[in-house]
């Protein structure tokens, strides 16, 4: 029987397609294979930046890598791979940023990613750390990948540590810029607050640079804020703005009384009224004049209160406190005055016996004598004595200080000014010498200027505190009159002095 070709032909087709679609199933599972066992072989050889597609056994790298020669090593890396026959090379370069910059922001419920990454396998890291200290925010990653980070090492532990404060930050953001690191915010509460000054303090990665700081402390309402003295202490609570603030607070009570014991109770906060530095630090130079002496500020009022040491030294502390409060906070003062202890007797000499009133020859009357008639000049002096006596034991028991080489009074003087200043109200009719004093320091034009300064500034002082400025005159003596040799610190100190005289006008 003769053989017909057209009748194998059909049966030979259907066995083509079927070893054409076995061979395609074959080289697809030799591609899934080679690509899976290279893409093992390009990460463990720490380039997981590197792609790599085959087409059989022929594969095509891509990808860009963040260092020079990656590409390389990468296409060595997948020719060494079993059953690759040849590698085409088109990886390339990630560009550089000139300035390697990161950031995280909080706002809300979510966390957002922005700037760059130096790797794949870094962005992934930083989003994980994310992810983890902020469990139920939602974290939005917009971070793209670039090369030129300073240092990866440094750079990455800035990274994790910026994360780490922003934990405690309530609204904010930290922003790495090249090994710069920034934060700013406010805290979430007081004790965040304290924990990110420390950290920011302390604790900062090695290669890392805080350039800024701008971390508030949570706002207080109402912002509260007191000064009180007890028992020799000072006992200062409530809130203030910034630890700064809070540092001259501590120093301005001591200035006022130094032998007090400061007890610190202040908190930081946000919240303070405008003018409230000013409001604190007036308020606190006065309440060592005051016994039981108490500041209070709440928002924008101040409450002074206490106990003066008579009528002049009360109003003198009220006018100080007008003076210095800002327009912004409203005084109320409660403050009292001791009622003023009676004058000292005054010992007069005795007076020359009087002679009988004389008979008038013409109405047979007895002559008055006239009740207008000037004090005998000794019972003048008797009295200026006395003052100057009073005055002078008010000096020497108190002290009256300057800053060094200057007119200005110290506060530790203001108390034994308003003394004085109550003393003099009570010697009406006298002359009062207020006198300056220099040591041998400087020369002898300047030290006479000073001591001349030095006087005018008590005159003032007391005709501020409601002295009559008719019986006060300022003297300058410089250093003439020294009461001690000018051989040491200890006696110049003692030649630096006001000396209080007073005569009959």
């Amino acid at each position: 029987m003769k053989c017909n070709w057209r009748r194998w032909l059909w049966g030979i087709i259907p066995l083509l397609v079927l070893s054409w679609v076995a061979m395609q199933n074959e080289h697809g599972r030799l591609e899934k294979d080679l690509t899976a066992r290279s893409s093992v072989a390009l990460a463990q050889g720490g380039l997981p930046w590197a792609m790599v597609d085959f087409s059989g056994r022929d594969g095509l790298l891509t990808g860009r890598a963040p260092e020079e020669g990656e590409p390389g090593k990468a296409a060595i890396v997948l020719a060494t791979v079993w059953g690759v026959r040849v590698v085409d090379n088109r990886a390339g370069l990630l560009d550089r940023a000139e300035t390697y910059w990161w950031s995280a922001s909080r706002r809300s419920n979510r966390i957002r990613l922005t700037g760059l990454a130096p790797s794949i396998s870094a962005r992934q890291a930083i989003l994980g750390v994310t992810k983890a200290s902020f469990p139920g925010l939602e974290v939005v990653d917009r971070t793209t990948l670039a090369r030129g980070v300073p240092s990866p090492d440094a750079w990455m532990a800035g990274v994790s540590f910026a994360l780490k404060q922003l934990i405690s930050i309530k609204r904010g953001h930290v922003r790495m810029q090249d090994l710069e690191l920034a934060v700013v915010g406010e805290a979430e509460d007081i004790a965040g607050y304290r924990a990110i000054k420390q950290a920011l303090a302390n604790s900062v990665p090695k290669g890392v640079k805080v350039t800024s700081d701008e971390v508030t402390a949570p706002v207080v309402s109402p912002f509260t804020w007191s000064a009180a003295i007890t028992q020799g202490r000072i006992v200062l609570s409530g809130h203030v703005p910034n630890d700064a603030l809070r540092a001259d607070l501590v120093a301005a009570a001591k200035q006022s009384l130094p032998s007090a014991e400061i007890i610190d109770q202040m908190e930081p906060g946000e919240g303070a009224a405008q003018g409230w530095t000013e409001a604190a630090i007036t308020g606190m130079r006065e309440l060592p004049r005051l016994e039981g002496g108490n500041a209070q500020l709440k928002g924008a009022a101040l409450i002074v209160m206490g106990t003066a040491e008579d009528a002049a030294a009360a109003e003198a502390i009220r006018a100080r406190l007008r003076t210095g409060m800002p327009n912004t906070i409203k005084l109320t003062e409660q403050i009292k005055a001791k009622e003023a202890p009676l004058p000292p007797p005054t010992l007069l000499p005795p007076s020359a016996p009087t002679e009988p009133p004389a008979k008038d020859a013409a109405v047979g009357t007895t002559a008055s004598p006239i009740d207008t008639a000037p004090p005998p000049p000794a019972e003048a002096v008797a009295r200026a004595r006395a003052c100057e006596e009073q005055l002078a034991g008010v000096a020497q028991t108190g002290q009256i200080r300057f800053h060094y080489a200057s007119a200005e009074l110290e506060s530790a003087s203001f108390q034994t000014l308003d003394k004085l200043a109550a003393a003099a109200k009570l010697c009406p009719g006298t002359h009062i010498e207020v006198a300056g004093h220099a040591s041998a320091e400087g020369g002898a034009d300047a030290n006479q200027q000073l001591s001349l300064r030095r006087a005018q500034s008590v005159v003032t002082y007391l005709v501020r505190a409601g002295v009559d400025p008719g019986q006060l005159e300022p003297i300058g003596f410089g250093a003439t009159r020294p009461v001690a040799p000018n051989d040491s610190s200890e006696n110049m100190a003692k030649n630096r002095r006001i000396e209080i005289t007073v005569r009959p006008q």
